[in-house]
């Protein structure tokens, strides 16, 4: 029987001792370790990924009708104006353009109503500045065209909907099929007042001071600092 000599049962233990913690080390790592998201497909389970939401400029138009007996415009024409001039300044960017039909049957007829309908944006508060004038060809003389009004305004524009990559029936694993969400986020980019709060929320808005102030001054007196107002029997009433 062969005997280990110590300095060769040194380098045995020495050996043993560094495998045997290599081997806890692993298997910490192992324990602290998560599943990566590289391997997932993100859009295939998010609508919002599969059909984002783009915030960009787009055209805000109103038509105006074009007669062929002069430049009046009728009240309901003034009306429009003025609620469309609404929208331009609180939504608006830019100027507003006046886009003029030429070689249309009422080229001449569009001329002079362009002409009424600056003077119409002027009475609605648009500064001079902000109004231009642009021919648009129509190129057919035996049609009436109508006059445009166009500004750029911040929306929210989501992808096109009913696109059909793949057939149904032939998916066995339980994902989400393309167009799943698409309306969702069309709906969603329609109805937003502010575009922009997809991307940044809307600021805090300031506090009362008054009513800061208030409550400051009875807390310090020791006074009630709850509101005056009373809820009544029929507000804690439940229909059935």
């Amino acid at each position: 029987m062969s005997t280990m000599t110590p300095d060769r049962r040194q380098r045995f233990c020495r050996a043993a001792l560094t495998g045997a913690t290599l081997a806890m080390l692993a298997g910490a790592s192992a324990g602290c370790s998560t599943t990566g998201t590289s391997d997932v497909d993100l859009p295939a389970h998010d609508p919002r990924l599969r059909h984002p939401i783009m915030i960009s400029n787009e055209p805000e138009t109103l038509e105006i009708p074009v007669g062929m007996r002069g430049p009046a415009l009728s009240p309901t024409i003034e009306r429009a104006i003025r609620g469309y001039v609404a929208g331009y300044a609180e939504h608006g960017t830019g100027a507003i353009t006046i886009q003029v039909p030429a070689a249309s049957a009422n080229e001449v007829a569009a001329g002079q109503t362009g002409q009424a309908v600056h003077y119409a944006l002027v009475r609605a508060g648009v500064p001079r500045g902000q109004i231009q004038v642009a021919p648009y060809y129509v190129g057919d003389h035996a049609k009436v065209a109508a006059m445009r009004l166009t500004y750029l305004r911040v929306k929210a524009v989501a992808p096109q909907c009913g696109i059909w990559p793949e057939t149904l029936p032939n998916r066995f694993d339980n994902a989400q099929y393309h167009n799943f969400g698409c309306a969702a986020q069309q709906n969603l980019a329609a109805m937003v007042a502010n575009p922009a709060d997809f991307v940044a929320p809307e600021p805090m808005g300031t506090a009362n001071g008054a009513r800061r102030a208030k409550v400051i001054i009875d807390y310090g007196q020791g006074l009630e600092t709850r509101s005056e107002t009373e809820l009544l029997d029929t507000d804690l009433e439940v229909s059935n």
